[in-house]
């Protein structure tokens, strides 16, 4: 942020100018951009760009951030059993649960994020003695590529709302990622419930 404000560098535009275009090689149309008042917004989304094109091709062998590809290597990044080895793992860490599916040809999106203290609500709720009613929604819309956003989770006796479980999946309509999302979320409870032994 100092470096593209004026002031903090002590630099009249003119000054700003020429030193953008030392030290960071901007092109002459945004140069011009930089008289504006709205210039050091533009310096910053130049230098934000150019981070991004650095990162992306610093990731060699990953696949367009928007592709089905990516997120197939992402979910298969961030599974609770490569996780679970590194050093930071903790009760609340969010990772994706086992059973997701990514297929380019069908279109079909559907994975389910969680963690394990999320998976308590559910436990909690089962041992205080009410009923355990799942409440599940859907949300269309609410990420670019237009899938659907999955939320799960239980109500308590105060009828307060406890996440449980999200995730995407492709349609909000159909019924097969419904099913394969909750059973999904049925076979986590499960796995976190034997590991740490639970009755």
């Amino acid at each position: 942020k100092a470096k593209c404000c004026p002031a903090s560098l002590s630099k009249t535009p003119e000054e700003l100018v020429h030193h953008a275009r030392d030290h960071f090689g901007l092109p002459p149309d945004l140069m011009s951009a930089l008289d504006t008042p709205a210039g050091a917004n533009s310096l910053k989304r130049y230098r934000g760009n150019e981070a991004r094109k650095g990162d992306a091709a610093g990731r060699k062998g990953d696949a367009a951030p928007s592709s089905y590809a990516a997120v197939e290597q992402w979910c298969e990044r961030n599974e609770h059993a490569k996780l679970v080895l590194q050093p930071g793992f903790k009760d609340h860490t969010v990772y994706v649960v086992s059973g997701w599916e990514i297929d380019s040809e069908t279109a079909w999106v559907t994975y389910v994020l969680t963690s394990e203290k999320l998976m308590t609500n559910l436990w909690h709720i089962k041992e205080s003695g009410m009923p355990v009613i799942l409440c599940v929604d859907t949300t269309h819309r609410l990420v670019a590529e237009g899938h659907s956003v999955f939320v799960c989770g239980v109500c308590d006796i105060a009828q307060k709302f406890h996440k449980v479980a999200y995730g995407v999946q492709h349609s909000d309509k159909a019924v097969a990622p419904n099913a394969h999302m909750l059973r999904m979320v049925a076979k986590e409870y499960l796995r976190v419930k034997e590991r740490m032994k639970w009755s």
